[in-house]
């Protein structure tokens, strides 16, 4: 079992700045040059890393629960009527679409992704499956893991990151199958994760006010 650290992060925090999206928010994620996308009920909104307002991005989707941007592309995971899909875009012209994939919902609950290199992953919530889109074979597989995972998060050397059920779990992904490489079972109502560019994890539970910190080796950090 690994060890990892807890914040508890003061009622009286100041935030660096603040700002009202166009309908609610179901995502955020860093650009390749630092500016944010912002996955809203209304489309994706763009926060400048040097500025200090919201932007329309793209108004062609609505219910955006992903939005990630990688070297050549960007992928969108977002909804009509009871339909989740997940479509891939040029970065320079994000017009240019070719859907990955699409799943039925029956719930209202948000759906989350993540991207590789190689891998797309999504966590239908209703059926507590993870689908696994492979851009080599362009084939997908559905999986039943043991954990029902609320948030993922790929790292640069292509392991996923899985929160979820009170544990963090770091997967190989491989033919489109999870081999667990190691489980932390200390993060109560564990629920979303990233990591940063030194490697240290980081997993908030639902309450807000808790942020769990995890070190690649699994040192206290």
């Amino acid at each position: 079992m690994l060890n990892v650290g807890l914040v508890t992060v003061p009622s009286s925090l100041i935030f660096i700045s603040e700002h009202g999206t166009d309908g609610y928010c179901y995502s955020a994620n860093h650009r390749q040059d630092g500016d944010i996308l912002i996955g809203t009920h209304n489309g994706i909104q763009l926060l400048s890393r040097d500025g200090d307002e919201l932007s329309e991005y793209s108004t062609s989707e609505e219910v955006v629960t992903g939005a990630i941007e990688t070297p050549q592309n960007v992928f969108i995971l977002h909804r009509e009527a009871d339909i989740s899909i997940v479509e891939m875009c040029l970065a320079c012209d994000i017009t240019q679409k070719e859907m990955l994939l699409q799943f039925d919902r029956t719930d209202d609950v948000v759906v989350v992704m993540a991207v590789s290199d190689r891998y797309v992953v999504v966590n239908p919530h209703a059926t507590k499956q993870l689908i696994i889109y492979d851009f080599i074979t362009k084939q997908t597989e559905t999986i039943h893991p043991d954990v029902y995972l609320l948030g993922l998060h790929f790292l640069p050397d292509g392991h996923l990151l899985g929160a979820g059920g009170g544990k963090l779990i770091k997967y190989k992904v491989e033919n489109g199958k999870l081999t667990t490489v190691w489980t932390c079972d200390d993060v109560t109502d564990a629920y979303s994760v990233c990591a940063d560019s030194v490697g240290l994890i980081y997993v908030s539970g639902m309450n807000l006010k808790l942020l769990y910190i995890l070190s690649p080796s699994g040192t206290v950090a």
